[in-house]
């Protein structure tokens, strides 16, 4: 007697019938929670994927969360804290043809170029974001003396290059949103 999927309305197994899960795939769908009594293995792997990617997201966000909260200063690390090492963030990022045509007007008019100011500005958050994660990585939810430079990468190519550094550093109290934000990290500060 062949099944009907509960979830596409197709036949499962027989000759005619599409394919059903193998005994090892329904049991990753039970462990997961995904799998309904005559699912086709189409359907399980759909809705395995899909949570997955929610999985993911939630990871992403989580993340993201926590980089915005990781802490950077300029001023040397204090004395409560632990130093866990340098960090450091980078970006090359292409300017554009528009972007070096409307600098070249306001260069004839002496004003300053807000495309370039854009670009300089998203890639110095990207390499910010690069080192915190390289931060949290270490255990760590803050850094110190952070420097930040910009550069030209290519001889007037058009490619602009940030460079980040700081002090990654543990201090006695971080934050429950990033002790969160990557397996590992609570368990280091003994919570």
């Amino acid at each position: 007697m062949r099944q009907i999927c509960p979830v596409c309305g197709k036949k499962v197994g027989g000759l005619t019938g599409v394919p059903g899960p193998t005994a090892e795939h329904r049991q990753t769908g039970l462990e997961a929670g995904a799998y309904r009594e005559g699912m086709c293995a189409s359907c399980l792997t759909r809705t395995l994927q899909s949570r997955q990617d929610g999985s993911r997201e939630r990871m992403r966000g989580s993340v993201r969360l926590a980089l915005d909260l990781v802490f950077t200063t300029p001023s040397p690390v204090p004395a409560n804290c632990e130093d866990r090492g340098l960090v450091t963030g980078y970006c090359i990022m292409g300017t554009g043809p528009f972007a070096d045509l409307f600098s070249s007007v306001t260069d004839i008019f002496g004003t300053k170029s807000n495309s370039y100011l854009k670009k300089a500005r998203s890639a110095e958050r990207e390499a910010l974001d690069m080192m915190k994660i390289e931060a949290l990585k270490l255990g760590c939810d803050a850094v110190h003396c952070v420097r930040v430079s910009l550069t030209e990468a290519t001889s007037g190519n058009g490619m602009l290059m940030v460079s980040v550094q700081g002090c990654a550093v543990r201090t006695p109290a971080p934050r429950g949103e990033i002790l969160d934000a990557l397996p590992g990290v609570r368990e280091e500060y003994g919570d």
